[in-house]
């Protein structure tokens, strides 16, 4: 309370250099204090306002988006399924929703999912990522078709169970390298990424070999001056070569010459995964 009362003083009087020292106040207790808004009230009303047939699509956007800034806080994110608000979410995501609403939702579902084991468990109760698979796969909407690959690879990402359904809901079907589209086939990478974050076994290994993933990743060295897609592939050859992914003599020469490559670029990649890349070339 003394905080508080400090704070408050120097806000009025305009001090500067007395609100550095004291720091911004406990939000939470701004809100106890002043009746500001309640964030689980705030949650309730944005999804209850993007299902409202009356109001207009502008006004569901912003109530969306600040959904998505309250769900960054974990503890938020957590609290939408006790809410009951995740399908909800996973409702809008259909086909008779505009695409801008949808491409908002399938952030807010990247977001809540995202290196939050609670938020995973909870998406998986619903249809959600099945809805998303169809969405990445149509493709007619560039926008969308990337939000909800990054929605997909952020469920995913250290989720064994999340992975066992992208299996099953014909996910791989996603895996397709080479679209001449930088931001696709980054989100492509990233969603190869979040596979392997759960491991590596055979089925995945063959699955790779058939789509040529190593060759393609070896083109982006030899080819591609968009440095974030060359740090990206480095990362995923180091982390196949952590795993144990059976290079074949091909895919080897591939790297290595891609590596030779790239190394002409260490001021603008990666260092570390290119070093860590460097490790497949010397089996």
């Amino acid at each position: 309370m003394d905080k508080l009362l400090h704070w408050s003083i120097a806000q009025q009087a305009g001090d500067k250099e007395a609100l550095a020292k004291i720091g911004e106040p406990d939000p939470k207790l701004l809100n106890q204090l002043f009746g500001g808004p309640d964030e689980v009230a705030l949650m309730k009303e944005s999804i209850a306002i993007a299902h409202n047939p009356k109001v207009e699509d502008k006004d569901k956007e912003i109530a969306l988006e600040n959904f998505e800034m309250l769900i960054e806080n974990m503890d938020n994110a957590n609290n939408i399924e006790n809410l009951g608000l995740w399908h909800p979410i996973v409702d809008l995501l259909k086909s008779d929703v505009p695409d801008d609403l949808r491409v908002t939702v399938s952030g807010i579902i990247g977001t809540a999912v995202q290196n939050n084991p609670k938020s995973q468990e909870d998406f998986a109760k619903t249809n959600g990522l099945q809805e998303l698979i169809t969405i990445a796969g149509d493709g007619q909407n560039k926008s969308l078709q990337n939000k909800a690959l990054y929605a997909i690879s952020s469920y995913i990402r250290n989720y064994k169970p999340g992975y066992k359904q992208f299996d099953e809901s014909s996910g791989w079907d996603l895996v397709k390298l080479d679209s001449k589209d930088s931001k696709f086939d980054l989100r492509v990478l990233s969603l190869v990424s979040s596979i392997l974050s759960n491991g590596l076994d055979n089925d995945i290994e063959s699955r790779f070999k058939k789509s040529k993933l190593v060759h393609y990743l070896a083109s982006v060295l030899n080819l591609d001056s968009n440095t974030n897609l060359v740090d990206k592939s480095l990362n995923i050859i180091s982390e196949l070569h952590r795993l144990r992914y059976n290079f074949s003599d091909e895919e080897t020469f591939e790297v290595d010459r891609g590596i030779q490559v790239v190394e002409g670029l260490s001021d603008k990649i990666n260092i570390d995964d290119l070093n860590r890349a460097k490790q497949v070339t010397k089996k």
